[in-house]
C-alpha cells in the first residue's frame, strides 16, 4: 500500500493509492495515520478513490483510527468511495458513523466547518 500526505492548513489528506483495502496491508494505514496524530495533526482526511474493495479488517481499521482522533479533538473524513464501497458502509451502518463525502472539495470543507 502506497500513502501520500497532503499537508493543509486545516487538515493532512492521505492518498491511499490501493486497490485492495484488506488485512494486512490495513496497518500500514493505521500506524502512517498514528503517525501523523503523534505529529500534532488532528483532523486527517482519507481519500479512498482507489480503493475498489473493503473488508472487514479495513472496516475495522476505519474505526479504529476515528476513535484515535476523537481522543485527540480531531475527526476523521473520508471521500472518494466507489460505488461497492459505498454499499458496504451502507450495509453495515458505517456511513452513520464516518463522516463520508463525495469529493475532496466537500470532505474538506466539511473539516474546515466542524472547526469555526
Amino acid at each position: 500500500m502506497d500513502l501520500s500526505n497532503r499537508f493543509l492548513p486545516d487538515c493532512v489528506v492521505v492518498d491511499v493509492i490501493d486497490d485492495k483495502f484488506g488485512y494486512p496491508k490495513t496497518m500500514v494505514l493505521k500506524n502512517h495515520v498514528a503517525k501523523l496524530l503523534m505529529e500534532g495533526h488532528r483532523h486527517v482526511v482519507l481519500n479512498l478513490s482507489q480503493v475498489q474493495t473493503l473488508d472487514s479488517f479495513g472496516i475495522a481499521v476505519l474505526i479504529s483510527l476515528l476513535k484515535l482522533c476523537r481522543e485527540i479533538k480531531g475527526n476523521l473524513t473520508l471521500f472518494g468511495l466507489n460505488k461497492q464501497v459505498s454499499n458496504l458502509m451502507e450495509i453495515t451502518h458505517m456511513d452513520r458513523v464516518l463522516d463520508i463525502w463525495e469529493s475532496e472539495a466537500q470532505a474538506i470543507s466539511q473539516v474546515r466547518a466542524a472547526q469555526s
